[in-house]
């Protein structure tokens, strides 16, 4: 033990990697882009504290954030120049990536290198995602001349939310567009690049055109070409419920396994032939099979980032052992991690590249332990570090945990690795031979079928909601103290953090107090209040008919970044689908005690109706219902649910979409209960609400527009601005804002904006 102990000590080469990914990190963290004089600067003293023989591992930090510096600037996706977001422009470009089509939706990567609006001509390098409605067949590599309304890429701010602008901008894109419907669109050209894309192409339509079970169709597509969009959105769930969605990616997991079972097949084979043993290492010869099988399959998946990063590891590897010495494992891994982020500097922002390294170090870490187990304990064994190992990277990463996945992964990971994927390879690469890719498919697509029947069936039973907002990065130095080759008193206190990680410190209000968030769902409306012991949602934003919705992109996630398992009351206002609309997708995530509603009726989910005068108090906070106060109330947005909350700090006023009528019915009574700390913005700034009367009757401290960035509507309206702000209101928006939230507790604390908070150097500027 003390030898194998001595041998993964940690090293100054481990150290400098570090460091160096350390300084990376410092840069990928900054709300703008260092001007290049700054980077010069930097760069120059490196240079001089190299020549002065500085600590070398100084010297790895600054030369990180130099690096990544650069390529940042260097790598940034090309401006068009004047965009006007109203105008539907003529684009000229070929479809230069796998094209998805979902329902009646058709989304491809266009590489734009002209565009054109009335008499003005633009010639460039762009790269779009784009979505068409109804498109016809759209094949990788052919190039067309489409009508596309473009417009920046944008994600949704908040505490939780995915930050799509990030993931498109790093694969270098900055815009999206959509197609419109117009005579004017032109195939101009079949196959006009890219032969491995018109490939992968070929074999996917293949493999579609057999016929398989929907289920088994999308995951043999994910696990041969990376293409993801035959995965459903129930299947998904299974996946992320029970821990296994890393089964889905083409990435380190998946290629490693490939490359590992090429090396033991060839390295066995070559054994049994004296005469290749006596020319070459059947190790060595093992070792290049490896090489290529990995190179194949991330050619195969479409080369994506992920999978760069896999065939990178592997390399690393595979040079380690050709040049026939005994090397630290994890002095490998630190190459292999310093050569990764010096090709692609901001992978170190995918929470793929930590969830790989860190599989790869905690077995690392576990190998002393394995010598003289039998094989089922040393895969238990490994898959309890793994699991260790992972469990804070997923909290900090904000995805979901499941206690069934050490046991599941147990199963499936050598199940996946070493029949699925080998048969599903050998499937498509046998597709020219339609006979023979029948059969394969067919031994395999019953059992796999089984194993998903099986996933669906744990997937209510193996989700864990819970969170650790606070305690997240303790959990992480707890877990590399436990696992590191360190001395058995560190590992001690990293057994003791761990469970310090666990004590249950909250960030609820505390009694008497609530807190009110405005969450960025676009166009649409979402509010959640939270006092000590309850939880509030109002209306739920939006769903669309590619089956995207709000409350798994950001409503859900907000409540699980706050640790709300259980809602006391989902409140919708009214039934127009910006506001109810994802109201059964959040339901089925987030059991709520209660649902009331303005409309009912016009739900997909049961609901009480919402009538004036129904009141509670929790935990010292009043809740009354000011609207509908009518037995047959009107529909749509005069039906709105009109919420109001106070404490001594101050009151919150939630309106929904109430229009001037009902607001100068209302006023009377908000005049008496005045003025207001907080009122969210009637129909989100139209001109048919806000008005006069409201705003007298209130006049209040500060009022929030929830509305999209760049909306059709032009939302909130100057005029209704103007009438606020003349009221002395301090106006908030959530598409230049984000996630906005005050803290009613003595005084009114706030807002924290989540955009200014969270703000990156890749992300649009507020006007977008």
């Amino acid at each position: 033990m003390a030898q194998a102990a001595q041998k993964t000590r940690v090293t100054p080469l481990m150290v400098r990697v570090l460091a160096w990914l350390a300084g990376i990190s410092s840069l990928q963290y900054m709300s703008e882009l260092p001007h290049p004089a700054w980077i010069g600067g930097v760069g120059a003293l490196v240079i001089l504290a190299w020549y002065w023989r500085c600590p070398a591992w100084g010297l790895a930090f600054f030369f990180g954030w130099v690096w990544a510096a650069c390529v940042a600037w260097w790598s940034q996706p090309e401006l068009i120049p004047a965009l006007d977001v109203r105008s539907t422009y003529q684009a000229r470009g070929v479809v230069v990536s796998l094209p998805e089509t979902r329902e009646e939706y058709s989304r491809f990567l266009f590489r734009v290198n002209q565009l054109r609006q009335a008499d003005q001509i633009q010639q460039g390098d762009w790269l779009l995602r784009v979505n068409w409605l109804q498109a016809p067949p759209v094949f990788a590599g052919s190039e067309w001349q489409l009508a596309l309304r473009i417009r920046p890429a944008r994600s949704y701010h908040n505490p939780g939310s995915w930050d799509y602008a990030g993931w498109l901008y790093h694969q270098g894109v900055r815009y999206t567009a959509y197609v419109r419907q117009d005579p004017a669109h032109q195939l101009l050209q079949i196959a006009a690049c890219c032969p491995l894309q018109r490939l992968r192409q070929y074999w996917r339509d293949a493999l579609q055109t057999l016929a398989l079970p929907p289920d088994v169709s999308g995951v043999l597509l994910a696990l041969t070409l990376g293409d993801r969009s035959g995965l459903s959105h129930d299947l998904k769930q299974a996946f992320a419920a029970t821990g296994t969605s890393h089964l889905m990616a083409i990435s380190g997991l998946h290629i490693g396994l490939a490359a590992t079972l090429a090396l033991l097949i060839v390295s066995a084979i070559w054994r049994r032939i004296p005469r290749l043993c006596a020319r070459y290492p059947a190790l060595l010869a093992g070792t290049w099979a490896s090489l290529c099988t990995a190179a194949g399959y991330a050619t195969l998946s479409g080369f994506g980032l992920p999978a760069q990063r896999a065939l990178v590891m592997v390399l690393v590897f595979a040079v380690a052992l050709l040049q026939r010495q005994l090397v630290q494992p994890f002095a490998v891994l630190a190459v292999a991690a310093w050569m990764v982020t010096f090709l692609q500097p901001d992978a170190i922002l995918s929470a793929g590249f930590w969830l790989s390294f860190a599989a790869v170090a905690a077995i690392f870490a576990l190998l002393p332990l394995l010598r003289d187990r039998s094989r089922w304990v040393q895969a238990i064994l490994v898959q309890l570090g793994v699991s260790l190992m992972l469990y804070p990277i997923l909290l900090l990463s904000g995805m979901p945990l499941s206690w069934l996945s050490p046991a599941v992964n147990l199963i499936l990971v050598p199940v996946f690795g070493l029949v699925v994927v080998p048969l599903s390879l050998l499937s498509v690469l046998s597709l020219p031979w339609v006979p023979l890719a029948a059969d394969l498919l067919g031994w395999l697509a019953l059992p796999l079928q089984w194993i998903l029947d099986g996933l669906y069936w744990l997937a209510d039973r193996g989700r864990w909601e819970a969170s650790l907002p606070h305690l997240r990065w303790l959990l992480l130095v707890a877990v590399v103290l436990m696992l590191a080759p360190v001395a058995w008193h560190w590992r001690l206190a990293g057994l003791v953090l761990f469970g310090l990680g666990h004590l249950p410190v909250t960030s609820t209000p505390n009694r008497g107090e609530y807190r009110v968030t405005v969450l960025d769902v676009g166009q649409g409306l979402s509010v959640v209040v939270q006092t000590q012991n309850h939880a509030l949602v109002y209306d739920t934003g939006a769903t669309f008919a590619s089956g995207f919705n709000l409350a798994d992109a950001v409503v859900q996630p907000f409540l699980r970044e706050q640790g709300i398992t259980q809602l006391s009351l989902l409140m919708l206002s009214h039934g127009d689908n910006d506001h109810a609309g994802a109201a059964a997708q959040l339901l089925a995530q987030v059991p709520a005690q209660r649902v009331l509603a303005g409309e009912p009726d016009r739900l997909s989910v049961t609901a009480e109706p919402c009538q004036a005068g129904q009141h509670w108090n929790w935990d010292g906070v009043s809740f009354h219902v000011l609207h509908p106060d009518n037995p047959r109330p009107a529909v749509s947005n005069n039906a709105s649910c009109v919420l109001s909350i106070r404490n001594a700090a101050g009151s919150t006023l939630l309106t929904g979409d109430i229009q001037a009528a009902v607001e100068r019915r209302l006023s009377p009574n908000l005049a008496d209960s005045g003025p207001w700390s907080l009122v969210v913005a009637p129909h989100h700034g139209s001109r048919s609400s806000s008005s006069l009367a409201l705003v007298q009757a209130t006049r209040p401290q500060q009022v929030v527009y929830a509305v999209g960035a760049l909306n059709r509507y032009g939302f909130p309206k100057a005029e209704v601005v103007a009438r606020w702000q003349a009221a002395g209101a301090q106006h908030w928006r959530t598409d230049q804002s984000g996630a906005l939230s005050w803290l009613f507790a003595g005084t009114v604390q706030g807002p924290e904006a989540w955009r200014q908070i969270r703000q990156r150097y890749w992300h649009q500027d507020a006007s977008d």
